[in-house]
């Protein structure tokens, strides 16, 4: 130990220089002052203790937030399978999924997730919004060429909760620019929720489609091993449903990047032409009382129109499907002018203007589309107006059905 190098008697010395001190309290002043104090110090840890509570409880539900904002930036990143190729390749974490991040590997997720929201409110994304209260239980109606005056539409064929038939589900666009048609078909594939109009949960799909080379072609590019060419039937009508509403004449396909596609069932194919008379009759799919009306073509096709017409009054025995024309709406005669075809009903056509009459001329409307007919003339008909069909003038077919926003 160091020693001090003062003495006892200099350190008297110098205290007894110091001036004096005096304390005026009373005994009972001082023993409170020290209570006090000590009453204090028993409450210091207890306040301290309950801050620290405070700020643990603060932060830890901030890191919960941050993870639940984590994970559901993730799901929104990882759950579409149906992409647009613009001659660009998939890399390889977007197709093997969510990997453990790097800090680097975090911010060029959360770069990527904020450009693609961009690019998705650009492409009208948001356009699809779900049928709520009276309009779950009602017909949904057609899309007409008035309705397009500054506006574009998407159609999707999506099939049925029993993947009986398809369903084409029309959405209407704030725009009329079809330069990009199908990086909006591939972005409304990938955010429709079909569920909630009773249809089978089918879209996104694995693949990859893009422009052919040709004017009006679409290439669709595969998966080695797809389970899409395996269920190749459904697929094919489902796209051939899909397309044909949106001015693509044919498909094409390649595996992996490689001309052609082997289908489980239609054999090895390099391409195939979209139909778009198929000379169908419609029905009405509901899958329930909740869910929506909509019309759905036939999987048959027919000789000529009045006998499409006549099997849209079919019951047939399936599941959510009933008939679209009433017994009681008849005709007497029809007769065709070139794309216009004039039916010519009977007395007792019963015809109000209601939104069962409305889905039965609707229907009616969309098997002359399949047969080529591009304006309807109804003869005779009781009333004028049936929403905002005019009975009494040509009317021209509608430009796609059943659409939800």
């Amino acid at each position: 130990m160091r020693k001090s190098r003062w003495k006892e008697s200099e350190i008297e010395d110098m205290l007894r220089e110091l001036p004096k001190l005096k304390d005026d309290r009373t005994k009972a002043e001082v023993f409170a002052g020290i209570h006090d104090k000590k009453r204090k110090k028993h409450w210091m840890p207890l306040i301290a203790g309950v801050t620290s509570l405070f700020l643990l409880v603060a932060f830890a539900s901030s890191l919960i937030i941050g993870k639940k904002g984590t994970t559901s930036q993730e799901e929104t990143g990882s759950n579409g399978k149906f992409s647009i190729s613009e001659n660009k390749e998939t890399t390889e974490h977007e197709r093997q999924g969510i990997k453990e991040d790097t800090s680097e590997d975090k911010q060029d997720n959360q770069e990527f997730l904020g450009k693609r929201v961009e690019i998705e409110s650009n492409d009208e994304v948001s356009e699809i919004e779900p049928l709520k209260g009276e309009k779950e239980k009602t017909f949904v109606h057609a899309i007409y060429q008035d309705d397009l005056k500054n506006a574009s539409f998407i159609t999707m064929g999506i099939p049925d909760d029993q993947m009986n038939f398809i369903v084409p589900i029309s959405i209407k666009l704030k725009h009329n620019d079809e330069s990009n048609t199908l990086n909006r078909l591939v972005n409304q594939m990938s955010n429709i929720d079909e569920e909630q109009y009773g249809l089978f949960d089918y879209f996104p799909l694995d693949i990859k489609i893009s422009q052919g080379k040709e004017m009006n072609t679409a290439n669709i590019d595969f998966r080695k091993n797809s389970r899409l060419l395996d269920d190749d039937t459904l697929f094919l009508h489902s796209m051939e449903e899909t397309l044909s509403y949106n001015n693509i004449e044919k498909m094409t396909f390649s595996t992996g990047g490689k001309q052609g596609a082997m289908f489980a069932h239609e054999g090895f194919l390099k391409e195939a032409d979209i139909p778009h008379q198929k000379k169908r009759t419609y029905l009405l799919y509901q899958r329930d009382e909740s869910s929506p009306r909509f019309l759905v073509p036939s999987n048959l096709d027919y000789q000529d129109f009045e006998e499409a017409l006549q099997a849209g009054k079919g019951k047939p025995d399936i599941e959510g499907i009933s008939p679209a024309i009433p017994d009681d709406l008849n005709w007497e005669s029809i007769r065709s002018k070139g794309d216009l075809v004039i039916i010519n009903l009977s007395d007792q056509a019963a015809i109000e203007n209601s939104k069962e009459s409305l889905q039965a001329l609707e229907a009616i409307l969309f098997i002359a589309k399949d047969f080529g007919f591009e304006k309807v003339k109804f003869e005779n008909a009781p009333i004028e107006e049936v929403g905002k069909l005019n009975l009494t003038e040509a009317i021209v077919v509608p430009k796609a059905p059943n659409q939800v926003n």
